[in-house]
Parts: structure tokens; C-alpha cells; sequence
């Protein structure tokens, strides 16, 4: 099997965002910056056309009060204003497909413009269009170390503060979403926004969550989620009865309430650390062949089988071109990897392949799929690096983790790289 190689580049720590902007500054940009600022989108393909899992994934909003996409073109309204300069078709129309990093550097374009990347209404446009993967929050909990932030796209997507000293304690991070972070203190939850590094306290819980909680935290950007409502859903096991129970925090009233709704069918009721949230559903593993699945809103529980893994298979619940899927890998021989993607309720095989990631060697290597969000990638974690092949295409891409071995405490979570503001 041919495929393309390539090798994206890596950034591990700090990044700088440096959105100084001269008080002379002249806002009268000139008319010759117009094709400059188109050269320089050509570096974000995403934002200047639709890619796949790009614009059709916004077909359940209702984006008529604002945009009217047909056939790839702009806006009627635009159209008619023949005398629209190109930055302004790009601020209005571009800069809320771009990650947050990217969005930082372009305050410094004009004052008009820094004004614009600052504003509320910008912050809510990008939050819900800009869904691509952006990288991965990385931390080793039973060595104690502060969290990593791994950038698919340096140049492109980063955070000021990736071990998260921001937060009035230290941390671990327990679920991922859309922007957002849940992490644990010593007794608090807190709920972070890592690229703006505005952040909540979450009150106590009611119920003694334990020392590695199953939780998961949920949150949808939408036209419908002005106000940037979220929930964070707690799976524990009830003392001493087989029995699961779920605990529900809502940002709207900022309280914590018991569901009525219990789960009594999973053989075993020992749940895996974090899990994850699409379309409405929390979904958590556990240590039997088996994950539960809890939809938020009408708060009811549900088993789903997994398929029976072999000794040395390791496979993840992932989010794959808008379907949930659960996805194994294992080396082979030398650079070659089998794997196996399993998808939909009924955790069906849909597709096996044999996949080369070199470089050359001789020996087998142990492997980690991630989970991964709005992407039609399978992402892998092999040694020092994170490989992303893209089974349509046939490519791999390679980038650069922290090192470590793979095993207990050491946890890959997605993260896109959003300004949703919290309330």
C-alpha cells in the first residue's frame, strides 16, 4: 500500500501571543494590503473553502439570520456591496474559521481589527465554526507532572499556558471539549478556557466523586448556546451495591443535582477514568468488554458491547467523520500496524488495515490509539511520536510527543483551540 509521508512540525511548553498594538497605529489600512491578506490565508486552506467535516457539519444550525451559503459563493448581502474591500470580507467572513492562536497574531493587523478578535461577537462565531482538531493536552498523573500542550499545527494553534498555572492549584485534567476543560484540585472542579485562560470553580458535588473520577464534561457551541451553557456528568458507583449512579453540574443554575436514572446492567460497574461527549451523549469505558453511554438531556443510561480484543490489541472510543467509533491498533511487524475500526451502536467492523508508520525497524512497539474529535483521522501514539493516518487518502503525518512510556496515568485528551468565553 502507497501512502504519502510527511512530517508536521511540534511545539512542547509556552507559547507567546503578542497582542501589543502601537498607539500610533494607523488605521487606514491601504488598499494594497488586500492581496496580501489573501496570501496570507492561503496558509489556513480550512478557513478560505470547505473541507471535509468542515461546512456540512454546520447543516443543523440555522445560520440563516447571518450567512447565506450556496454553492461555495459569498453572501447575497456582500455580493451587492461592490465596494467591500477584501480585509473586510476576511474579518467578517474568514477570521471565524481560525484557531485561536492564529486569531491572537492577527489583533496586531489594525486597531479596528484588534478590536474586532476582542469583541463578543467574534468570540461566539468562532467558537462553533472553528471545530478542527487542534492538538492534544498531555499529562502524566502518577508522576505528577504539569499538563503539555502537543499543536498538530504549531504556527497555527497553541496556548499561553499549557501547564495551567493560571488555575489557583495544581491540577489534572479529566475531560476535554470543544474548547473547554474539566480539571481537578485537591477538592475542586474547576472549568477552564486554556487559550483565553478564563476560568470557574465549580461548587462541591454532593456525592464523593473519588479519587479518579469518571466524568465528562459537555458542552455544544451552537447558535442556541448563546449564554455557553455546559454539564458536567459524574459516573460512581454506588458503596457496597453493582449499581452506577450519575451526577449532573449544569452551568445554567451552577448546581449539582442526582439523576433519578441508575444503570444495574454492567457486569462490571468499574469505570475507566474520563470518557467522551458527541451529540448529546456522555460515554464512558470500563474495565469489562463494555461502555456506557448517558444521554445528557433526557438522563438515560445504556450499554454498548465492544468487540472482543485480543492479547496486546489497545483500542480507544473516538469520534471519526461525525460517528462514534472504537478504534485498535497493534504492531505487527517492525513498522507495520494493524488496525481495526469498529462504528456505530452496534460496534461493527467497517474496516481492517495494515499500515506502514516507519521509520524501519526490527522489533515490534508497543502503540496508544487517542481519541480524537472532528476529524476523519485515526490517531496513534507510538513512542515519542503521534501519528494521524487519514484512511481516505492513504497518508500518515508524524509529529513529535513528550516521550514517556505508554501505561497507567499517562493521558492524551483533543483540544480545539477556541475563544468561547465562560458565564
Amino acid at each position: 500500500m502507497k501512502m504519502e509521508f510527511s512530517e508536521a512540525g511540534y511545539a512542547i511548553g509556552s507559547d507567546e501571543w503578542d497582542d501589543n498594538i502601537p498607539d500610533n497605529w494607523d488605521d487606514s489600512i491601504p488598499d494594497k494590503w488586500d492581496n496580501n491578506i489573501l496570501d496570507t490565508f492561503k496558509v489556513f486552506p480550512s478557513a478560505t473553502k470547505p473541507q471535509k467535516g468542515g461546512l456540512h457539519l454546520f447543516a443543523d444550525y440555522d445560520f440563516t439570520a447571518t450567512y447565506q451559503m450556496e454553492e461555495e459563493k459569498f453572501p447575497a448581502h456582500i455580493i451587492r456591496k461592490e465596494d467591500m474591500k477584501l480585509k473586510d470580507v476576511v474579518k467578517e467572513h474568514v477570521l471565524p474559521f481560525l484557531p485561536a492562536k492564529s486569531l491572537m497574531k492577527f489583533r496586531a493587523v489594525s486597531k479596528e481589527w484588534d478590536k474586532w478578535i476582542g469583541g463578543p461577537l467574534l468570540t461566539y462565531q468562532q467558537s462553533f465554526l472553528c471545530q478542527s482538531l487542534s492538538g492534544y493536552f498531555y499529562q502524566d498523573t502518577k508522576m505528577g507532572w504539569d499538563p503539555t500542550f502537543i499543536s498538530l499545527d504549531h504556527s497555527a494553534s497553541g496556548v499561553p499556558n499549557p501547564a495551567l498555572h493560571f488555575l489557583p492549584e495544581k491540577v489534572k485534567i479529566l475531560s476535554s471539549c470543544n474548547g473547554l476543560l474539566l480539571c481537578q484540585g485537591w477538592e475542586k472542579y474547576y472549568v477552564c478556557n486554556p487559550a483565553t485562560q478564563d476560568w470557574k470553580m465549580l461548587p462541591l458535588p454532593q456525592y464523593y466523586h473519588g479519587a479518579e473520577p469518571a466524568v465528562v464534561l459537555a458542552f455544544e457551541p451552537s447558535l442556541r448556546n448563546i449564554e455557553v451553557y455546559y454539564h458536567v456528568i459524574c459516573a460512581f458507583p454506588l458503596l457496597g451495591q453493582p449499581i452506577i449512579g450519575f451526577e449532573i453540574y449544569s452551568s445554567e443554575s451552577n448546581s449539582w443535582k442526582c439523576s433519578s436514572a441508575y444503570c444495574t446492567e454492567l457486569e462490571n460497574p468499574s469505570l475507566v477514568g474520563g470518557g467522551l461527549y458527541m451529540k448529546g451523549v456522555a460515554y464512558y469505558e470500563t474495565t469489562s468488554n463494555e461502555v456506557l453511554a448517558f444521554a445528557v438531556k433526557d438522563e438515560l443510561p445504556a450499554i454498548i458491547s465492544l468487540p472482543t480484543m485480543l492479547v496486546g490489541r489497545h483500542g480507544s472510543l473516538t469520534q471519526m467523520e461525525g460517528e462514534l467509533c472504537y478504534i485498535t491498533a497493534y504492531n505487527e511487524t517492525g513498522n507495520v500496524f494493524l488496525i481495526d475500526i469498529y462504528q456505530g451502536m452496534e460496534m461493527s467492523l467497517k474496516r481492517s488495515v495494515s499500515v506502514n508508520l516507519g521509520p524501519n525497524r526490527s522489533y515490534t512497539q508497543e502503540c496508544e490509539v487517542l481519541p480524537c474529535v472532528n476529524s476523519d483521522a485515526v490517531v496513534i501514539c507510538v513512542g515519542s511520536f503521534i501519528y494521524l493516518y487519514h484512511p481516505r487518502e492513504q497518508k500518515v503525518e508524524r509529529t513529535m510527543t513528550s516521550s514517556g512510556a505508554i501505561g497507567y496515568g499517562r493521558k492524551f485528551l483533543p483540544y480545539i483551540n477556541s475563544l468561547v468565553t465562560l458565564h
